[in-house]
């Protein structure tokens, strides 16, 4: 009998058929179908669909202007959508409503969908005349409403993770911008949160301070924290993610695996801007 022999690209599509049934199987964390934004009658985002599974890491890429942040502002309701769904966690977060507009939940469901997401800006955002401790018990306590000895101890612990536990006294002011940032995102852990979204949150940085944040933001992804990233660091999105979206001009383009993105391209627009970043 003739023995059968897979191919290398054989064994790789049916790895890949295999990936795709289990993700199927699988609760995704984030859901977007169909998402429509305009600002003034302009569009800036076109039919933007998207999945996202727990343990993901997902990089948006793309030039400026091109939807990408105000997509993840979407996705926290900072902003509203104008038309799509937005599914986190199996639960419907915005939709079609009663009217035949779009709407998000409200009150205390919205209150706990957003529990599930922790949210780093470009800007640190920490309250200048607070300590850095108390920047981190403010929301687990007041919000949360958290036993304050319980958000102590969590307090410590973000700040022993981000490497800033010496700094607890300190004010943002006397602290360098990527220690800032890292006290930002330790705030975000301190609200326990399934799915941690990052909006360009090395660009505020110099150069140099830049690889701190990054060094943070590769232990979450070591450690299965599900992440959405705007980001230009290139390296980050090569090495980290698992998964590459890259939009322009409000629409996405191209969406794959970073060894299909970075050494596989298919669209010219794509090909350009990885040329520029050369």
């Amino acid at each position: 009998m003739e023995e059968m022999v897979m191919t290398d690209a054989a064994f790789a599509a049916d790895a890949a058929a295999a990936d795709a049934a289990m993700q199927e199987l699988r609760l995704p964390m984030v859901t977007m179908r169909g998402i429509q934004k305009s600002y003034g009658g302009k569009p800036v985002l076109k039919d933007i669909n998207l999945r996202v599974f727990a343990g993901d890491v997902l990089a948006i890429l793309g030039p400026s202007g091109s939807g990408k942040s105000t997509l993840l502002r979407c996705l926290c309701h900072l902003e509203s959508i104008d038309d799509g769904y937005i599914g986190v966690l199996g639960q419907t977060y915005a939709g079609e409503d009663d009217i035949g507009g779009v709407s998000y939940v409200a009150g205390e469901a919205e209150r706990q969908i957003l529990g599930h997401m922790g949210m780093v800006f470009q800007q640190f955002n920490l309250f200048p005349h607070m300590t850095v401790f108390e920047n981190l018990m403010l929301a687990p306590v007041h919000v949360k409403h958290i036993p304050r000895d319980e958000a102590e101890a969590t307090a410590i612990a973000m700040l022993r993770k981000v490497g800033l536990e010496e700094h607890r006294d300190k004010y943002p002011g006397q602290l360098s911008g990527g220690q800032q940032q890292r006290v930002a995102i330790a705030r975000a852990l301190c609200m326990h949160p399934d799915i941690m979204l990052f909006d360009e949150p090395t660009s505020a940085l110099d150069p140099e301070l830049t690889g701190e944040v990054l060094r943070t933001m590769r232990q979450l992804a070591d450690e299965n924290m599900t992440m959405l990233v705007v980001t230009h660091e290139m390296p980050f999105a090569h090495d980290v993610a698992n998964k590459i979206m890259f939009m322009a001009d409000g629409v996405v383009v191209e969406s794959g695996s970073p060894e299909e993105f970075f050494e596989h391209p298919q669209q010219e627009r794509t090909k350009a801007f990885l040329q520029s970043r050369l």
